[in-house]
Formats: C-alpha cells, sequence, structure tokens
C-alpha cells in the first residue's frame, strides 16, 4: 500500500491472480515493465487481455477525489467543518486542539472526510441507530468526538492525536 491506501502490485501479484483465473484490468504497480512486456506479447499474438497499468495517485487531494462521488448532499460538501468545530468548544485548550488537529487533517487531504463523519452521523441520529462508544486509535481525535463518532474525550484522558494519524 502507498500512502494513499491504493494497493500496489509486484510482478508476481499479476501472476497469482493471472494463475488463479482472477479478473485484473486495471491496477497500481511498484515497477510497471513487466506489465508493459506482458502487454507487448498480448498484442503481438492477438490476444485481448492486457492490462491498464495505472500511475500511483500521490496527489494531496487524493481523498478528497475518492470522496467526490460519494452519495453526500451538497450542504455537507459546503460545510465550514473549520467553524462548525470550533463553535463547539468553550476552553482555550479545546480550541488549541481542534485547531491542531484541523492541521493535521489538512496536511493528509482529509477535511472532506470530517465532512462525511458529520453527514453520516447525522443520518444516525435521524435514523436512530447507536453509534458505539469508540474503537481504537480513533479515540485520540478530539474532532471526532466533537462530531459524534465516538463518545471519548480525548482532551480528558490526553490521548495523542498522533495515535490516529500516524
Amino acid at each position: 500500500m502507498n500512502l494513499n491506501n491504493q494497493m500496489i502490485l509486484k510482478e508476481n501479484d499479476v501472476i497469482t491472480g493471472w494463475l488463479s483465473d482472477r479478473d485484473v484490468t486495471e491496477a497500481v504497480f511498484d515497477d510497471v515493465s513487466p506489465i508493459n512486456i506482458y502487454n507487448d506479447w498480448c498484442l503481438k499474438y492477438d490476444i485481448d487481455d492486457t492490462i491498464s497499468a495505472l500511475e500511483q495517485d500521490t496527489g494531496d487531494n487524493f481523498v478528497e477525489r475518492c470522496l467526490a462521488n460519494w452519495n453526500m448532499p451538497e450542504d455537507y460538501h459546503d460545510l465550514d467543518v473549520v467553524n462548525y468545530l470550533l463553535e463547539l468548544t468553550t476552553t482555550p485548550e479545546q480550541r488549541v486542539r481542534v485547531l491542531t488537529e484541523i492541521d493535521l487533517y489538512q496536511e493528509r487531504g482529509m477535511i472532506i472526510v470530517l465532512k462525511f463523519l458529520k453527514y453520516l452521523v447525522d443520518i444516525c441520529e435521524e435514523n436512530n441507530i447507536v453509534l458505539g462508544v469508540g474503537r481504537g486509535s480513533s479515540v485520540a481525535s478530539y474532532c471526532l468526538y466533537l462530531l459524534g463518532v465516538h463518545r471519548i474525550d480525548s482532551i480528558k484522558y490526553d490521548l495523542d492525536i498522533k495515535e490516529f494519524l500516524k
């Protein structure tokens, strides 16, 4: 996997998939030269079984591009999630924590994820779907606590956001 959670295939992965009769038509590769050799061989022998080698997506907006097609209403896309979260704070310590986390989310192109989670929590509340107390490293995020994703106050328990956004 690369930093954007794209599965990076090696030559052996494709061979294993091909021998297992898996249909591989597009993939992201560490080294495309074996794929080019394979595709040239397919063309030479008029076999319609080529593989499209996609480039690794290392752009800053990878997560946002992935979420662009998610079924999220426009008003959530337009939500100023930073101000929304800041309005939920009541102390300077909370405000600093939110701003610190926001910087980390922005560095990773994940502000849109916060918007989607706001939408998801709202849908759950509207439909009386109970969300859990919290699980794993996500409880280290005070922003997720404010959004209602979990119920663990990471400031109260002195949880480091870096445990979540490694």
